[in-house]
């Protein structure tokens, strides 16, 4: 048991109750008498976000006689883990008791004094994520007093790491709404559209919604709404009158389809209204502006008071799933608070994210005008339609990162502290293109990339984090940013499941590159030995996963381009309301993840950016920061950018292996358009290194041969995950075992020392391993891996 377990009487508990956030948060009545609600109340949904958004009345930082017992035993250490030097590697001390450095932090809205940092230190968390009080958010001054003693008693007198989370609840973006309150022309806007059909003769009358406002551009088209000629054209801007209502009378033959598109404030029936802690209108993240004045009244505020602290003890910035309004989501189970109420008369129809520039943002980045070629974003097929919505959806990307997460990173850089936090929905590309752009990007610009992974199911956690995780540290290793955050809890299966499932979860994500973690789990629902098992748990496998760096072998590519190209308004989160195609792609995508995870396969991401940059040396794929791959798969794509085309046959050329999944694209993106993709595969076929694979899941036997794998089961097991470090003492090998069953495996691993050892992370032994050398430079060992177990092997020089 950790030391700090055997204080942990000293300190006074108040209940935080604090979980998770992905679509939902609950704001509970003012007042700090709320009741905790049991598990089996909270539902599998409802059991994360409650005390995120909750409120209370001003709260003593624990009075003079809290204070008292609050520092018995202090260990009185000033500044935090990450002022010190970086413990030794493979020290069975250091993996008794890690370095706070690796431990997790709580994150804790509110209810927090001193009593309850205390407690926390003694339970062997590394610190908390925290912000000043809700009520009178950003502007009672008694409640930034409280918080200046609260971050000045955990970094001055514990040791501890502090975080500040950077809104009112979340989205993050508004300031708990001040922003909008002074700006409101920098609210999230829509462009909805109407499409109607109309045989020949046809008077067609469409009235403005209700709710809605200028009419940005309308025009008919010989044809169908799926299948228009846009060389029939006929503008019908003129046709609108003064209330935004169109009529006109369509030619005396043939059919013809209108395209209607007017703009709207988007609110009405989307996450800023359906999450689970306030309906609040939401800031336009297309806009600078916005994030300006976000900085403005949060950021700057903070730093004024605690900037002494700042990359002193407080590390980051926790910014909470800012996004792009993107389409509808459905109610959640529990009423939120109402800052800013919907109007339900206001109609639900197709909508795409819009912005004050976009249409002349977009012409100074593609070249052409918008506004005529806007029915392609709704509709349509061929070359011109990809090219228009390829552009759109960069165009929202590159707006996105230098409206929202630029300016972030620069104040976050110019203080001393990093930008962090997670963005939402990370989990499907077919979501990422509406809410996000790419993500590989906007991870570039967060000195330390995060996501959220909600489940304590490690199944369902290899799933998603095959995804969000791999795409955050890829982007990491990239950029040289040593660590990769995770908020967690089990919002998603807090009725079904366990404290064992919230260990495993979290291995799985380590697995995976994440190394720092945030916890929504409450610590006053679990005893005090199984908050210390849990700290201790993270604490250790990110002691021992620190002694190296990865070396992944393998790089895939983030086909982000083909999804844009595909992608049309959606009404809902469900994969049926988008394109199929689009769809095709993202799954594509998460199954080549997979294949190479279940054969125990080490990979990162990366960008036609990226392998743009990169260049073959002695027959392997040299790329950004250093990384080395042998091999390159390449998901099923439909367009692929001129550059990327030019770099596969180059590195098919020089011997570099590549696999190719499913027909190839289409199209071929330049500068002046798109262009037939001629058999683009078919080309690269008759070289010698590369494979063509009809679909992702298909890959299998294949995957072993394109690398000398670092480790080796007998047999390819799904359910095992690994992950090796390498570093100048010796390697590191991370085993966890997803299943609910313990497996007998024979390992071999590409690493030979002087010693090899076996350590538990959760009971915290450490035992010699005995290896035997195999003929061709592996060293095999016979393991036992438990049900949802994680064990680690070291090999040391």
């Amino acid at each position: 048991m950790n030391k700090r377990i055997r204080n942990a009487g000293a300190a006074i508990l108040l209940g935080v109750g604090a979980l998770g956030c992905f679509l939902f948060f609950t704001a509970q009545g003012k007042g700090s008498d709320t009741r905790v609600e049991t598990a089996e109340e909270q539902g599998m949904a409802q059991g994360r976000e409650q005390d995120k958004g909750a409120s209370t009345s001003p709260a003593a930082s624990g009075g003079e006689e809290m204070a008292a017992s609050a520092s018995e035993g202090a260990e009185g250490a000033s500044g935090t883990g990450a002022e010190r030097p970086k413990p030794a590697a493979f020290d069975e001390a250091q993996f008794a008791d890690p370095d706070v450095r690796y431990r997790p932090l709580l994150m804790i809205h509110d209810h927090l004094h001193t009593g309850v940092i205390k407690k926390l230190s003694d339970l062997g968390y590394g610190g908390m994520v925290t912000n000043v009080d809700y009520n009178g958010y950003l502007k009672n001054e008694e409640y930034w007093e409280i918080l200046k003693q609260n971050v000045a008693y955990a970094i001055d007198k514990l040791g501890l790491r502090v975080w500040i989370y950077d809104e009112k609840g979340y989205p993050s973006g508004t300031a708990g709404g001040q922003v909008l309150g002074e700006h409101p022309e920098l609210e999230a806007q829509g462009l909805a559209v109407v499409a109607k059909e109309a045989a020949a003769g046809d008077t067609v009358v469409i009235t403005r919604p209700y709710g809605h406002g200028e009419v940005r551009y309308a025009a008919a088209y010989r044809g169908t709404e799926l299948s228009f000629d846009e060389a029939s054209a006929v503008d019908l801007r003129s046709a609108v009158d003064g209330q935004g209502n169109l009529t006109w009378q369509a030619p005396a033959s043939g059919r013809w389809v209108v395209f209607y598109f007017v703009q709207k404030p988007f609110y009405e029936g989307t996450h800023a209204v359906n999450n689970w802690f306030e309906q609040r209108r939401y800031i336009n993240l297309l806009e600078k502006d916005a994030t300006e004045a976000f900085i403005d009244v949060t950021h700057r505020q903070y730093f004024e008071r605690l900037g002494p602290y700042f990359g002193k003890g407080i590390e980051a910035f926790f910014t909470d799933e800012p996004a792009l309004t993107g389409t509808y989501i459905g109610t959640p189970p529990r009423q939120p608070s109402v800052l800013d109420a919907p109007d339900p008369a206001v109609p639900l129809l197709k909508t795409l994210n819009w912005g004050n520039r976009l249409a002349e943002e977009f012409q100074k980045r593609r070249g052409y005008e918008l506004l005529p070629v806007l029915p392609y974003l709704v509709a349509g097929e061929g070359k011109e339609a990809q090219r228009v919505r390829g552009d759109y959806y960069r165009t929202l990307s590159e707006l996105v990162l230098e409206s929202y997460f630029e300016p972030l990173e620069a104040f976050c850089g110019d203080t001393g502290v990093a930008c962090s936090g997670h963005l939402l929905l990370e989990e499907e590309m077919y979501h990422q293109a509406i809410y996000e752009g790419n993500l590989l990007d906007i991870y570039r610009h967060m000195q330390l990339p995060g996501i959220d992974l909600l489940t304590a199911h490690p199944k369902l956690a290899k799933e998603w984090a095959a995804t969000t995780a791999k795409l955050a540290s890829s982007a990491a290793q990239e950029q040289g940013k040593p660590h990769v955050m995770s908020e967690i809890s089990d919002a998603f299966d807090s009725d079904k499941a366990d404290f064992k499932g919230r260990l495993a979860a979290a291995a799985v994500q380590f697995a995976f590159g994440v190394d720092r973690f945030n916890s929504y789990y409450e610590y006053n629902r679990m005893s005090d030995e199984e908050n210390g098992r849990f700290a201790d748990y993270i604490g250790r496998i990110g002691y021992m996963m620190d002694a190296g760096r990865p070396a992944p072998q393998v790089a895939v590519y983030y086909p982000i381009e083909s999804v844009w190209a595909e992608t049309l308004p959606p009404m809902s989160l469900s994969p049926a309301d988008y394109a199929a195609r689009a769809v095709t792609v993202s799954d594509s995508f998460k199954q080549t993840a997979l294949r190479l995870t279940e054969h125990q396969l080490d990979y990162n991401y990366i960008d036609a950016d990226g392998i743009a940059d990169s260049r073959v040396e002695d027959g392997t794929l040299s790329a950004r920061g250093g990384l080395r791959y042998k091999a390159l798969i390449v998901p099923q794509t439909t367009v692929v950018d001129e550059a990327l085309a030019a770099k596969l046959t180059e590195f098919a050329t020089e011997g570099v292996s590549l696999v190719l999944i499913g027909a190839g694209p289409d199209y071929i993106r330049t500068d002046s358009g798109l262009k037939e993709a001629n058999g683009l595969y078919d080309r690269l076929a008759k070289f010698p290194s590369v494979l063509r694979v009809g679909a992702a899941k298909n890959l299998d036997g294949q995957l072993q041969a394109l690398v000398e794998p670092d480790l080796k089961l007998g047999r390819a097991d799904p359910d095992i995950l690994c992950a090796m470090r390498k570093g100048e003492g010796g390697m590191t090998y991370l085993l966890v075992n997803t299943a609910d069953e313990s497996k007998t495996l024979s390992v071999q691993f590409r690493a030979a020392g002087l010693r090899a050892r076996l350590w538990d992370p959760d009971g915290g032994e450490v035992k010699p391993l005995a290896v035997a050398m195999t003929g061709d430079g592996y060293a095999q060992a016979e393991l036992v891996i438990g049900e949802r177990q994680a064990l680690i092997v070291t090999f040391e020089s």
